[in-house]
């Protein structure tokens, strides 16, 4: 089995693009021609990388990348991550935390506040699912819930997207309860049930009748 290289390839245009890992060039263009160039190879460059041989199978240290000419966007703070960031923002390149293949960020301390800031959204989030079941509960004692939130992967700056959750008839033979649209609210609510204040319950996808 041939040993696997490392080869970037970048997007003509913007020179956005990746490091692969593959036993010959065409391999690795083709992989990021797919990625970056619309499966057209006239679109993207490709180039070794020899000094990134070392981490197939392993992910390529972001701050390692840095160092060969790479720059990011910190997925806490959202700086730009590139060789001036210790003139521009203090902070030592060596500090760099993550991978190329996943979150990156400035510090391990921006690491840190970006964790805690996402446990006290889920918490809120939560919070503010309970505290909507309630008021629907409040009219519909018979109302059930069905938690089954279907989330797709998180990109650094844009919030999950979620499945809304299913409101249901309790016990067989129970009608469904019928649904309406509120202005400025993004969901489908049971007749009767005002939307709450939109800035308390912002980003809760909420109440949808499943198909």
């Amino acid at each position: 089995m041939m040993a696997l290289k490392a080869y970037a390839v970048l997007e003509k245009d913007e020179y956005t693009g990746d490091i692969y890992f593959a036993p010959r060039a065409i391999v690795a263009a083709k992989a990021g021609a797919n990625e970056y160039g619309d499966g057209e190879l006239s679109y993207i460059q490709c180039r070794r990388a020899p000094w990134a041989d070392a981490f197939a199978g392993k992910g390529v240290p972001a701050k390692v990348a840095v160092d060969h000419g790479w720059h990011f966007e910190c997925h806490g703070c959202g700086i730009q991550i590139d060789s001036d960031l210790e003139e521009e923002h203090r902070l030592p390149v060596d500090g760099i935390v993550g991978t190329m293949h996943g979150a990156v960020y400035c510090c391990a301390r921006c690491k840190w506040k970006h964790m805690k800031r996402e446990a006290r959204r889920k918490q809120e989030e939560a919070a503010a699912i309970e505290d909507f079941k309630a008021i629907v509960r409040a009219r519909f004692p018979d109302a059930d819930f069905a938690d089954d939130e279907i989330r797709v992967p998180r990109s650094p700056r844009i919030r999950h997207a979620s499945r809304p959750l299913g409101l249901l008839a309790s016990r067989p033979g129970h009608r469904r309860l019928p649904l309406s649209r509120h202005e400025n609210w993004p969901c489908a609510l049971p007749l009767g049930v005002l939307p709450p204040d939109w800035a308390r319950y912002r980003g809760v996808h909420l109440l949808q009748r499943r198909p």
